[in-house]
């Protein structure tokens, strides 16, 4: 069994940035996943833990983060702190050791989410330019962190995007011009226009920008999948009204002209209170998962079929993960849950109940 003490031994008994390989081939033979996490004394980390819901390392960071980045050949792990965010941490996962930490160009911060090129190369940031509110993907290379492109996002408020078959990012604008002094503050409420930009990586330029219609102006894309036939999952966060019946998933292609919307049942979206966390496609692309912390439950899909497939209930649920079996997920609550749900057979495996740790919004799973 790997216990924590073991897990850091590896570090001894490997080069001092080890490849993914490495660290599968030194026996770790466990699924590993990465969260941020906070202590209800407002104490704030990021961890490493095993399928068993044990946590291998934790290190302690200056303020609450957002979402862990995997670098795709290195056994490196960084975590972005939350909007408006400053600071992206990077470690050893065999020592646990902080090896860079890289902050946003003046008069910028970041959104919580980041990305490496397929090769490790380079990092990718969305960025929100303050001052003006115009959205910035920077892309800087690895280890240095020096920038070397900065684009435009085609929009206000990129929060994550997703790489695809190499070169071209799927953005997702969400629309909303805010200002660190008061962060959670809307600018431009009246005139949002979310949008999701397909954005080529070689020059900058978008290859495709998919909008909602006019009445669905205040429907702020926020998180994103992709799954291998380079199909996006969206979800949203409405600013409007909460009794307005809008639709909360989608989603897109860069070959479409527009975006499909997703149903459920009418008292299902009524739960979400307008608000979607985490977007998740399982092992085999095909079953979608989103959550919803407001709402404490995670709501599933079919995407070949388009259907909506059912929901598990989770107080305070956020954090998906896909597990090596298709159809199952590793879900995270900020009550401290970590469970795995299946629902095509409506399995749940609950994997351990933390006291005293509220996991953040988003899980990673590490290629190990």
């Amino acid at each position: 069994m790997l216990t924590r003490r073991s897990f850091l031994a590896l570090g001894s008994a490997l080069t001092l940035t080890p490849t993914w390989a490495e660290i599968s081939g030194a026996g770790t033979n466990r699924k590993l996943y990465a969260s941020a996490f906070s202590t209800p004394e407002k104490k704030h980390y990021f961890g490493v833990i095993d399928d068993n819901g044990s946590i291998l390392w934790k290190n302690t960071l200056p303020a609450r983060a957002h979402a862990p980045v995997i670098h795709p050949e290195k056994a490196i792990i960084g975590i972005v702190s939350r909007r408006p965010g400053y600071f992206m941490h990077f470690y050893n996962l065999a020592d646990a050791q902080l090896i860079k930490r890289i902050e946003p160009q003046k008069g910028h911060h970041f959104y919580g989410h980041a990305t490496f090129s397929d090769d490790g190369k380079n990092l990718i940031t969305q960025e929100n330019h303050y001052p003006s509110g115009a959205g910035k993907i920077f892309i800087r290379q690895w280890p240095s962190g020096e920038i070397i492109h900065e684009y435009s996002s085609n929009g206000i408020g990129p929060h994550e995007s997703i790489l695809w078959q190499g070169n071209t990012l799927a953005i997702a604008n969400g629309g909303l011009k805010t200002h660190p002094n008061n962060d959670r503050e809307i600018l431009n409420r009246e005139t949002m226009e979310p949008n999701l930009t397909y954005l080529s990586l070689e020059n900058g330029q978008p290859l495709n920008k998919l909008t909602h219609p006019k009445e669905y102006s205040q429907l702020s894309i926020r998180h994103l999948d992709i799954n291998r036939d380079g199909i996006a999952a969206l979800g949203f966060q409405y600013k409007g009204d909460l009794r307005d019946q809008v639709p909360l998933v989608a989603l897109s292609h860069i070959s479409w002209s527009d975006i499909k919307y997703l149903s459920m049942p009418e008292d299902v979206r009524i739960r979400f209170k307008q608000y979607c966390g985490s977007v998740c496609f399982d092992k085999s692309g095909n079953i979608l998962a989103i959550s919803t912390p407001r709402g404490g439950l995670v709501a599933f899909w079919d995407v070949n079929s388009k259907t909506y497939l059912g929901l598990k209930n989770c107080r305070d649920v956020c954090g998906i993960a896909p597990t090596d079996s298709s159809h199952e997920f590793l879900l995270s609550s900020g009550t401290g849950t970590l469970m795995r749900y299946n629902p095509i057979v409506g399995s749940t495996t609950m994997i351990k109940k933390h006291t005293n740790i509220l996991w953040d919004n988003h899980l990673k799973c590490l290629s190990v």
